[in-house]
């Protein structure tokens, strides 16, 4: 595929994308204020209908305290016997009272025992006495003025429809306001739908619907119910693959709830068409990007086709070949560094040719200048007898201990070797240095037998022991000992140089670790940091030196390195002999 379709297609796929999401998101953000606007409506308008439904409970207080306080209801009680006049005049009084109420189906007052002083529709018995035990229990366990009892039938009509009562007394005379819920409620609802097919319906303290906007109230009634049971104003819901929205708010005069409940697609029935608008606009402002990235993914692709195919005639073998770009952008850049790459690189063939005899005179040169290692053995040999024959066997043994040093840093390209002729050759070391010391360095070397047979990279022990002795035991005005140790522990090599020197202050040695673990290739401690890095490059950051020292006491430097394979070990030594080469 060539850069221009790349460019095209990567454009395409991410107007795409960018476009759908900034639809999506457009439509969504917009559905939802709608809707928590729609939602609000809704919690106002219940909130409406509850401050109405207060309002028609205050009516019917009113009513009560009114019948309690008034001398005719009083004097009319405390007899037991009435004459024709004193009903009358009972019975016009409460007339003109409850017409005031359209709701109001009956006012009864009676005594404890089911007497009936009065009944604003006649009666003159009790028809139901399972009611008059609700009523009796409310009006025992009255708090306040009054109470509300549930849907039920009327206490005095037969075949009426069901009521809900208001209950209050008046000394031990039980009072009684039945009245019809749907007149009462409907007062309020019908006067508050917002929406087409809002359901709005007012429910008794013992969930029993006492009316409601519309006849049909779906079977989501019981979801609604237990979806508010937690105590919450607004609760969503799905029923029937459709999903709703629903209010409640509680009376706490009555105990009474009101709930509104209507179809989500009712709070925005324009959705659909403001989808199609935000779909419509996207389309028209993808079909424009595309447009734009065509023109541009040519404007951008067109140097560079010259620029390939100028590079193909310099794979070619053409060398004179140069591009024309007046762009002065980073196209144009690259043009002009590719003219003068092949400038330079026509400049440079010319250069090297003429030199190549030169440079092949010059390396005979310097490999008839390099010396021979072997006559520096040949030497140290020679001296070596000379001392033996004069009977100086101290300086021999240091003559044979360099030549040992000499020999092993000079022979063989080996990147590990065994950690037994890494130890032969620390030994060496270690005899030059107690001739130089004499009596104030002491050597303790223990080495298991498995460590010995373990491979290690070449020259890892002469700057740490050398270490030991510059900063540990020189400054020390007695003997010191140095104490070189290896053992094999689960896999791993652990070979341990320890001192009795004078150790290192906590700050100094937080500096000392910090300079063995820096990159820099200047500084102190250059040889020990090469070890370090030397082992994480060849083995990985898992291993390499660790230093622990304490002031007066010494220092030791542990040296952590994976146990190699014979056979493994000989294998990437040679690679990596084959990658010096």
């Amino acid at each position: 595929m060539t850069l221009r379709k790349k460019l095209m297609l990567s454009f395409l796929i991410l107007v795409l994308l960018m476009g759908s999401m900034i639809g999506y998101f457009s439509y969504q953000n917009a559905k939802n204020l709608v809707l928590e606007n729609k939602e609000q409506e809704m919690a106002d308008t219940i909130n409406r209908i509850d401050i109405s439904i207060n309002s028609q409970v205050q009516q019917i207080n009113r009513l009560a305290e009114n019948v309690k306080s008034s001398q005719i209801v009083r004097a009319y009680l405390k007899k037991e016997i009435h004459t024709q006049e004193e009903t009358e005049e009972l019975n016009d009084w409460m007339e003109g009272l409850l017409n005031l109420i359209s709701s109001c189906t009956d006012l009864i007052l009676m005594n404890e025992d089911g007497t009936v002083y009065y009944s604003y529709s006649g009666c003159q018995a009790v028809n139901d006495k399972r009611r008059m035990e609700v009523y009796e229990n409310a009006a025992s366990n009255l708090v306040g003025d009054g109470t509300w009892t549930e849907k039920g039938s009327s206490l005095c009509q037969k075949n009426a429809e069901e009521v809900v009562t208001f209950i209050s007394s008046i000394n031990k005379v039980i009072l009684a306001i039945e009245l019809n819920p749907e007149t009462f409620g409907l007062l309020m609802l019908n006067n508050y739908s917002t929406f087409q097919n809002q359901y709005t319906y007012l429910v008794d303290c013992a969930g029993n619907v006492l009316c409601s906007n519309k006849t049909n109230i779906y079977d989501w009634g019981d979801v609604v119910t237990k979806g508010m049971e937690k105590g919450v104003r607004r609760y969503e819901f799905n029923w029937d693959n459709k999903d709703y929205f629903a209010c409640r708010q509680y009376n706490g005069l009555t105990g009474w709830e009101t709930y509104s409940v209507v179809s989500t697609d009712d709070f925005f029935p324009q959705a659909k068409r403001l989808r199609e608008a935000i779909m419509g606009l996207v389309l028209l402002a993808m079909l424009a990007a595309g447009v734009g990235i065509f023109i541009l993914s040519y404007t951008f692709t067109r140097p560079i086709g010259r620029l390939k195919n100028a590079m193909k005639q310099v794979e070619a073998g053409d060398f004179e070949i140069q591009v024309e770009s007046k762009a002065h952008d980073e196209i144009g850049m690259l043009i002009q560094s590719f003219n003068y790459m092949i400038s330079r690189l026509r400049q440079l063939i010319m250069e090297v040719y003429q030199q190549k005899l030169a440079q092949k005179n010059a390396e005979l040169t310097a490999l008839q200048a390099q010396i021979n290692p072997h006559f520096l053995y040949n030497t140290l040999d020679s001296i070596n007898w000379m001392l033996i024959e004069k009977g100086e066997w101290e300086i021999s043994d240091v003559v044979v201990s360099l030549g040992d040093i000499l020999k092993y840093s000079l022979h063989g390209e080996e990147m590990l070797v065994l950690f037994e002729e890494e130890l032969k050759y620390i030994e060496s070391y270690l005899c030059i240095q107690k001739n130089r010391l004499e009596d104030r360095l002491t050597v303790q070397i223990e080495i298991d037998e498995e460590a010995k047979l373990c491979f290690v990279p070449k020259l890892i022990l002469q700057p740490i022991v050398e270490n030991a002795i510059l900063h540990g035991i020189e400054k020390k005005k007695e003997m010191g000992r140095i104490q070189i140790q290896a053992i094999v522990r689960e896999g791993t090599l652990e070979i341990r140089v320890t001192d009795d020197g004078i150790g290192m202050q906590p700050d100094r040695l937080m500096r000392f670790r910090e300079s063995i673990m820096s990159d820099e290739i200047s500084g102190k401690h250059i040889g020990m940091r090469n070890v370090h890095r030397r082992i994480q490059l060849h083995f990985g950051e898992a291993y390499g030196l660790k230093i622990d020292s304490e002031w007066q006491k010494g220092t030791t430097v542990t040296i952590l390195l994976p146990v190699e394979e014979v056979d493994q070990a000989k294998e990437v030594t040679e690679d990596e002999n084959r990658n010096c080469r």
